[in-house]
């Protein structure tokens, strides 16, 4: 069976600028595709990246601002147009109540009717280490962050090697997303301030994170240099916060093997 693969759609902030998206990602495996957060254009970043957009099975909204979510309802139509759905199957979409509500107010409101696939709505609970979703590959956890709306960490966690990758979500340091991210093989942790700022992390922040969980591995996204910090200096700062560990700073397109 092959493992499970994980690309970075998009590695941005709020503001993308010309070579880094809204981030968003997307995970790979045999089950099928599935999408962690909703910027633009995510049914053609997936044709260019070589995926399948008819082997999506589910997406996972990590909270309700804009830049996360805005772009479901085109890719719903653009999944509409390419037939998803047609085979009976239903499209899953996942993130805490308010989101979930939000989102569906938003796709009413675009009068799409016939012009959408079936999807069905899961409103997940906050609770710490939830299992929400797992098929013979995967599993998937979430837990609550510290944001300024209500917001959920992910942790995706592949069956066959017991290799788990953790994404932050937009948080502060926060004692939950430590104890959920602990012993991660991999945790994509946010990094949008330079000096701190309630519901994000600045470097520091995000280097004490990731060495207080044991990550093996830190991947620096909703990051961008161009409106933040150089990344040499961004480096620097997270090992001022306690990281030793290998840190990458994700660009739009990268992949990662979840194994």
């Amino acid at each position: 069976m092959p493992l499970p693969q994980l690309y970075v759609l998009g590695s941005g902030t709020a503001l993308p600028s010309a070579v880094r998206d809204n981030t968003s990602l997307a995970v790979d495996a045999p089950g099928g595709l599935w999408l962690i957060d909703c910027g633009g254009s995510i049914y053609q970043k997936l044709l260019r990246l070589g995926l399948d957009p008819l082997r999506l099975r589910g997406v996972f909204l990590t909270h309700n601002h804009v830049d996360h979510i805005y772009g479901l309802p085109a890719l719903l139509f653009h999944l509409k147009l390419a037939g998803w759905g047609d085979d009976g199957l239903m499209l899953h979409v996942y993130g805490d109540a308010s989101t979930i509500g939000l989102m569906k107010r938003v796709v009413e409101a675009y009068e799409m009717d016939r012009w959408q696939p079936p999807v069905e709505w899961h409103g997940l609970p906050e609770i710490k280490g939830h299992l929400f979703a797992e098929d013979d590959s995967l599993a998937w956890f979430s837990t609550p962050v510290a944001h300024s709306r209500p917001t959920l960490a992910v942790k995706v966690v592949a069956k066959a090697t017991g290799h788990a990758v953790v994404y932050s979500a937009d948080t502060s340091p926060c004692e939950s997303l430590v104890r959920f991210a602990a012993g991660a093989d991999t945790l994509l942790h946010e990094c949008t301030a330079v000096e701190p700022f309630e519901g994000h992390s600045t470097p520091e922040q995000v280097g004490e994170t990731a060495a207080r969980a044991g990550v093996g591995r830190l991947v620096v996204v909703h990051y961008d240099p161009e409106y933040i910090l150089p990344t040499e200096e961004a480096l620097m700062r997270i090992r001022k916060g306690g990281f030793a560990g290998e840190v990458l700073f994700a660009e739009d397109e990268t992949t990662f093997l979840l194994g």
